[in-house]
């Protein structure tokens, strides 16, 4: 039997399973990087962005929302906890207010995600070669890897420790 995770039922599991999920798909573009697996690895590059959002709107969702029209907070609500695609930029920006440095980052991971659907069509992404996308793949690892137990440091445990140490080796 599987359960749905909620929110706001649960917002510390929900919290510590994204946080979990960053470190688990990071650890992945990053082996499937060093394969030359660059598509695959700009996908779970992107992920491990979205999953560390979306723990850092739940984890400050109430500051975020504290000064939102009804409509922001509904969304917010409804889907913008999640960190869906189309409202990334928003997110980072709120984010940034929090003092959260994310905006780069998730452009970064936009770039990649659009990518690992286009490849190098030039009518789609901004990418002219390989290098450039293993650039920002490394951005993103790179990122996460120096920021995650910082931004989450009240949730921090062994099991977390154990996977940021397994993504260092």
């Amino acid at each position: 039997m599987y359960e749905v995770l909620d929110y706001k039922a649960d917002p510390k599991s929900y919290v510590y399973v994204k946080v979990m999920e960053s470190l688990m798909e990071t650890k992945l573009a990053l082996e499937m990087l060093r394969k030359g697996m660059i598509t695959n690895a700009s996908s779970k590059a992107f992920i491990a962005v979205k999953a560390i959002v979306s723990a850092l709107v739940v984890k400050n969702f109430d500051k975020i929302i504290q000064l939102k029209s009804e409509k922001e907070k509904d969304w917010y609500e409804r889907v913008g906890y999640s960190a869906p695609t189309t409202g990334l930029i928003g997110i980072s920006y709120d984010l940034a207010k929090l003092g959260y440095d994310v905006q780069l980052i998730v452009k970064t991971g936009l770039l990649l995600h659009s990518f690992s659907y286009n490849g190098f069509d030039p009518n789609f992404v901004n990418y002219k070669d390989k290098d450039e996308v293993e650039k920002d793949i490394i951005t993103i690892i790179e990122f996460i890897k120096s920021n995650i137990k910082k931004y989450f440091e009240v949730i921090w445990d062994e099991k977390l420790e154990s996977k940021l140490n397994e993504l260092n080796e």
